[in-house]
């Protein structure tokens, strides 16, 4: 550092998009869903918490098609119906690409069954 001195300081910048949505029941959100988001070769990017109103969100995805689904195995132990996932496209221009209207609506395995 020199004093009264400029210098240019080179500092990457990577533009990624944001996905986000809800997690609901039949009433409200529901908090401490663990989401998975997926690349298109079924692999893991990353997992997120519901908040304590459903919402969920995650900054940091590069161009391609995704998926999201709730935990299967957090489902199971949930007694929750599994989720199909939902695919989605992120295409990232100049300022990025956001996503925000995913939603998922859990129901208790019981509420399904038949009698």
């Amino acid at each position: 550092m020199n004093p009264n001195q400029l210098k240019v300081i080179e500092i990457p910048v990577s533009i990624v998009g944001e996905v986000a949505g809800f997690v609901y029941d039949s009433k409200e959100g529901i908090a401490g869903i663990q989401i998975n988001i997926l690349n298109e070769k079924e692999e893991l990017v990353v997992s997120v918490l519901s908040e304590s109103d459903g919402y969920f969100s995650y900054l940091g995805l590069k161009s391609g098609n995704y998926s999201a689904q709730p935990d299967s195995i957090q489902m199971e132990s949930l007694d929750m119906t599994e989720i199909t996932p939902i695919s989605f496209n992120i295409k990232n221009g100049q300022d990025g690409d956001i996503l925000d209207t995913l939603e998922f609506v859990l129901k208790d395995v019981s509420q399904n069954s038949e009698y």
